[in-house]
């Protein structure tokens, strides 16, 4: 048996994406590799046959992932593959190109294309609705102006005078046209058999986070405000039995995490149906996943979404008038959904396997494929030991990666790893770092402290808290893992994390000296500054800390880590990527510099041209130098 070591990632197929045809007899999903030669990700879209689940490759164009189904026999998907449209990209200009395929062979045949950036794409009759983005200012090469909030957006660039708006494409006009108005931005949409819904905000200085709701007319797109911009998140919508259903918060209570409520618009007016407290979301952690696809889909009769419930999740359901249902509780991570010949079909993570596809019909579940089961079958994939403990009548999950080859009469080094979010949730699933890092020698051990998602909103709730109860359940979990295994050595346990967790290293590191080693990435340190450079500070920062650097910066400033840098004395390593404006990098230096000053040990790896998604999704060559500087620091000062 071959030991998982920090390449093995780059071996690993990501299926993602299975979406039904209209007909429900056939599906279509990309499957995402890396190729390590060019540095990158291909991705080529593969059909399934839904009654006896057979798969087959059909595009091999390395850059398909983006589709939507013509008819039950033909897709279309964006790419570029003509040489024209190819100089004109390496000129500067912005297309996509768009193609059509049949499912049973044959080459892929131009269409059409646009001189935009294409998102989100769907397809009614000869029209096809997308989202593009439009810039409203010439962008400079040598520099940029802001004027507005926010300015850029992690994983998107400078965003500032930049929109997403809808346009329709004619394929049998050959026109393009821009329905929606000017400065808004939108933020999701839904085609329905006579209509489109959509959310979007309109603004030209301050961007709110409470976007309207609007139905578009499939012909004269007449655009109709169901719901104001500025009273409520709306997280989706749709038409269910005739009537305007959606899932979305006032915020009033919890703020921009507050799990959304289910609501019918009747005659202009919203009624509340059901409140779920839970998230509508995956929210359970894995760094081997592109989730591209829907995670909320609707019929005639029901709305189909994942919830995270504790450790894991699951498949829920919904009717018109509000009566939710679990179709399907199982250990693991949920993915993407799609609906077709009277089953669910999703892309999930189960028994500390990687992503494959399954289908849910008549409450049983059945693994359709098996990308990786052979590469696991050769792998020392270390199980998940699970248990509860109780801190401060608070009852939390741990759990333990023991090392592989484990001998109980051995001493091993130990690493704490905490999630991100806060409002994030780790389970017994597949996590290559974590696996990685079990397969070298260590024990790997986690929890879900105060903050985590999957257990209501009051659980979740961290505002004004940052570095309290967190911290503490952080810290029982270590005094629980070590009384439950005393091959642990307790002077070589480490603590790493990101963002939210890469926060909770650099506050451990000033307010304890029982980790022996950090590895801290993409995270907080001073909250002051950070509110102010992010692309969510000005909302989720200010939220979180119950503060703002005018009126009460002493409330931000004793929950920032710098504020105890001076009292570190704990080897820490930093990892931050220069693109990531959701924890900007002004953090990660202003505490490598303040433990550089103290005389700390510390080292800092910045990443070029990464964002907050760098152990994720980033380059295949920084992934491994990222896991490379986290082993050989560890190995440093923990063995």
């Amino acid at each position: 048996m071959k030991k998982i070591d920090i390449r093995d990632f780059m071996n690993y197929h990501y299926p993602t994406g299975l979406t039904a045809a209209p007909d429900g007899k056939h599906g279509v999903f990309a499957v995402v590799d890396v190729n390590e030669k060019e540095n990158c990700y291909d991705s080529c879209l593969w059909t399934m046959d839904l009654f006896d689940g057979s798969v087959r490759k059909l595009t091999s164009g390395r850059k398909e992932r983006n589709f939507s189904w013509i008819d039950g026999e033909t897709l279309l998907f964006a790419g570029c593959r003509e040489k024209e449209y190819k100089d004109k990209i390496e000129d500067g200009e912005t297309w996509t190109c768009f193609y059509t395929i049949g499912l049973h062979g044959g080459e892929a045949e131009f269409s059409f294309a646009v001189p935009y950036a294409v998102g989100k794409f769907a397809v009614c009759g000869n029209k096809v609705f997308m989202s593009v983005k439009y810039e409203y200012a010439k962008e400079e090469k040598d520099y940029e102006v802001f004027d507005e909030l926010p300015f850029w957006a992690n994983g998107k660039g400078v965003v500032n005078k930049k929109r997403n708006r809808l346009a329709v494409y004619d394929r049998e006009k050959e026109t393009l046209e821009i329905i929606t108005p000017e400065y808004e931005t939108v933020e999701n949409f839904w085609l329905e058999e006579d209509c489109l819904l959509y959310t979007g905000v309109q603004y030209t200085d301050l961007k709110s986070w409470r976007p309207g709701l609007y139905r578009v007319g499939l012909e004269g797109y007449e655009r109709e405000t169901l719901i104001p911009q500025d009273r409520m998140r709306i997280d989706y919508a749709c038409i269910l039995k005739g009537s305007v259903t959606l899932f979305g918060s006032e915020m009033k209570t919890y703020g921009v995490n507050e799990n959304p409520q289910l609501f019918r618009l009747e005659d202009g007016t919203l009624k509340e149906l059901a409140f779920f407290d839970r998230s509508i979301h995956n929210s359970i952690c894995s760094d081997c996943k592109f989730a591209d696809g829907e995670g909320i889909v609707h019929d005639d009769e029901r709305i189909y979404f994942i919830s995270t419930f504790r450790k894991q999740s699951v498949i829920c359901s919904v009717d018109a008038e509000g009566n939710f249902e679990t179709l399907y509780d199982r250990q693991g991570s949920v993915h993407t959904l799609s609906l077709g010949a009277g089953a669910v079909w999703y892309t999930a993570m189960r028994d500390m396997g990687l992503t494959e596809i399954y289908r849910l019909k008549d409450g049983k579940e059945e693994k359709l494929t098996a990308f990786n089961d052979g590469l696991l079958a050769e792998r020392d994939v270390c199980p998940v030991e699970e248990f509860t403990f109780t801190y401060k009548d608070v009852e939390l999950d741990g759990y333990v990666m023991k090392p592989a080859g484990f001998d109980p009469e051995k001493k091993y080094p130990a690493l704490l790893t905490v999630h991100g979010g806060p409002r994030a949730t780790f389970g017994p699933v597949f996590f290559h770092e974590s696996q990685a890092f079990a397969n070298a020698g260590y024990f790997v051990f986690f929890t879900n402290p105060v903050g985590s998602d999957g257990r209501g909103n009051a659980f979740a709730d961290l505002s004004g808290r940052y570095g309290t109860v967190d911290f503490e359940n952080c810290l029982a979990m270590t005094d629980e893992v070590l009384k439950r295994y005393p091959q642990i050595d307790e002077k070589r346990v480490g603590i790493m994390g990101g963002s939210y967790g890469g926060f909770m290293c650099n506050w451990a590191i000033g307010n304890t000296d029982r980790f022996a080693a950090a590895a801290s990435q993409r995270s907080i340190s001073n909250w002051i500054s950070l509110s102010m450079t992010t692309d969510i500070g000005y909302s989720f920062d200010l939220q979180e800390t119950a503060g703002d650097p005018w009126n009460s910066p002493d409330k931000m400033w004793v929950c920032s880590p710098l504020k105890y840098a001076h009292k570190a004395k704990t080897p820490t390593l930093f990892i931050q990527s220069d693109e990531d404006y959701r924890c900007y990098m002004g953090d990660a230096l202003q505490m490598f510099s303040a433990l550089k000053y103290f005389g700390v040990e510390t080292r800092m790896c910045l990443f070029h041209g990464e964002n907050h998604e760098l152990s994720r999704s980033g380059k295949p060559s920084h992934r491994l130098r990222r896991l490379s500087e986290m082993m050989e620091w560890f190995e440093k000062y923990l063995k």
